[in-house]
């Protein structure tokens, strides 16, 4: 007895299609219709992208993923800025989120948006220094700045001071983990160091040591250097020793962060 089989309609292509490319069911996307191209689907928060094209020749293709593509750059964004150890408080920040109420705040803004323009063209290494008391955004400017350096496809590290000490000195338990001469070249290896709570530390000559390891490695690398404290540029002097501060003076740029603590006025939403 000869069977039919049941033709495949329009709705069963598309689900085929949309099953094969392993898309998500939503009643807002776009049906994929094979007989009607480009394709597009419905983002919730960017709006209408294209899933198909078709070529000059007429040739029709999938463009694959057929996800929405600034979503998948966003996810893309945040995992290197996970992997690049941004505080996730920071992760967010860019320039456009920098609320700008002091004229001395446009001056830093302009010097450190020119040190990501001029990055490519940086062959000396030179590096910056943000001063100022706690609350001032410094943790912001420095986070816009390697998430920019991110998305040019740099790498970037932030680790606060005594973070990168202990991880050292770790290396002096005999037997366990790579060489303190290792962890010394991973944090110079990197495009841009981020260096945090400088003057949080002892102060001991163990501990200029260490940074004096570091930073010389960078230093004779032509790799730039970000620090952010809240000390004094006389107490940067003392706690990072001669040595090194002279390392980080030569062709590198001092910003002042004078006014008043965003976190005391209640943050970056100063209308809330």
């Amino acid at each position: 007895m000869n069977t039919r089989t049941k033709p495949l309609s329009v709705r069963d292509l598309a689900e085929a299609l949309r099953r094969r490319h392993g898309l998500p069911e939503n009643d807002n996307n776009v049906a994929l219709l094979p007989d009607r191209h480009p394709q597009y689907r419905q983002c919730e928060r960017h709006g209408r992208y294209p899933t198909s094209r078709i070529d000059a020749d007429g040739t029709v293709r999938y463009i694959m993923p057929a996800d929405c593509p600034r979503c998948r750059q966003e996810r893309h964004l945040a995992a290197l800025l996970n992997r690049a150890a941004i505080p996730l408080r920071y992760q967010h920040c860019d320039w456009d989120n920098y609320r700008i109420l002091f004229p001395a705040q446009q001056a830093v803004v302009d010097v450190c948006q020119r040190f990501v323009l001029d990055f490519a063209e940086n062959l000396d290494g030179r590096g910056l220094i943000l001063l100022g008391p706690p609350g001032t955004g410094k943790n912001h400017l420095a986070a816009a700045i390697a998430r920019k350096l991110l998305e040019q496809g740099r790498t970037v590290l932030q680790t606060t001071v005594w973070e990168l000490i202990d991880r050292i000195r770790e290396t002096w338990q005999q037997g366990k983990g790579p060489r303190e001469r290792a962890v010394i070249e991973a944090f110079a290896a990197v495009d841009l160091l981020i260096l945090d709570e400088i003057g949080k530390q002892y102060g001991s000559d163990s501990e200029r040591v260490n940074l004096f390891a570091v930073l010389d490695s960078r230093y004779r690398d032509c790799r730039p250097t970000i620090l952010l404290s809240n000390e004094t540029l006389a107490g940067l002097e003392n706690t990072l020793g001669p040595a090194s501060f002279d390392r980080l003076c030569h062709h590198g740029t001092l910003l002042q962060c004078p006014w008043p603590s965003y976190r005391r006025q209640g943050g970056q939403n100063h209308d809330a």
